[in-house]
């Protein structure tokens, strides 16, 4: 009995990670920037640890003058921001 207790925890616990975001799809390609302001939904949830809500979010509090803001306006976490900051601008902070 407590061996099935141990593998329902560790089968619930892998089944609810990919809908934090931390086990999400493999990327094979990763682009070099992604503009907030122009990019498709589907090119911002290529970001690694961007699900499809956050993706939907970024796309939504356009426009962006620097990648920064996502933090400021409470559309992600600084943690979920430091995942993607070095892959992601607006053409005001492209250098």
């Amino acid at each position: 009995m407590p061996r099935r207790r141990l593998l329902a925890g560790v089968l619930a616990a892998a089944l609810s990670l990919p809908a934090c975001g931390l086990l999400h799809r493999a990327r094979s390609e990763s682009p070099r920037w992604i503009d907030l302001n122009t990019a498709a939904a589907s090119a911002v949830e290529r970001l690694p640890g961007i699900t499809p809500s956050m993706a939907r979010r970024i796309v939504a509090g356009r426009p962006y003058g620097d990648p920064h803001e996502l933090v400021e306006r409470n559309i992600l976490t600084e943690h979920e921001f430091e995942r993607i900051e070095d892959l992601v601008t607006v053409p005001a902070a492209r250098r």
